[in-house]
This record gives C-alpha cells, structure tokens and sequence, in this order.
C-alpha cells in the first residue's frame, strides 16, 4: 500500500510531466480522439521522433493509452481524470 509521501510523490511527477508546452498541446489534440504519430506530428508541425519521445513519457506517466492497428499505434488519453485536470487548469489561467 502506498503511503501519503509516496502518493505525494506521484502527484509530483503528473504535474512535471505536465508541465511542458509540447505535452500540454498534444493533450489538448487527444482530448478530441486518437490519433497516430503521423497526425500527432503533422498537426502539431513537429517531427515524428519528436512525438515519439514526447509520447513515451506520457505513457510512462500513463497519461496517455495505446492501440495497435495494423501498423499503426493509436494514441488517447488513459482516462476523464486527464482531461478534467487539463481543463481545470487551462480554465482557471484563463479566468486570472
């Protein structure tokens, strides 16, 4: 079981993780669906390697969820909590 220091520390890494401009505007693009890397990169105008970091980090942090395709990988959020948190945050930065 985790003790409150440890989930302290958990909340620590969300909130690093979503403290990047590049992360917090791919969140934004998967809060309207899934997309691959390809349309990540293309709507975002960034490299597809660049993505790919950026992504792994998120899935690391399980920001963000996979499903494979064929080929390809499918990219959305993990859960409502992540929009939620994103929202709250973009709604109170813009009320201030």
């Amino acid at each position: 079981m985790k003790t409150s220091l440890q989930r302290i520390q958990e909340t620590m890494k969300l909130f690093k993780i979503l403290s990047d401009q590049t992360r917090l505007r791919m969140i934004a693009l998967l809060i309207e669906g899934e997309f691959c890397v390809q349309e990540i990169s293309e709507t975002l105008h960034m490299s597809q390697s660049s993505i790919s970091h950026q992504l792994k980090l998120l899935r690391d942090t399980n920001v963000v969820k996979t499903r494979r395709e064929g080929k390809n990988i499918f990219y959305s959020l993990k859960d409502e909590h992540i929009k939620t948190i994103y929202q709250m945050g973009y709604d109170h930065a813009n009320e201030c």
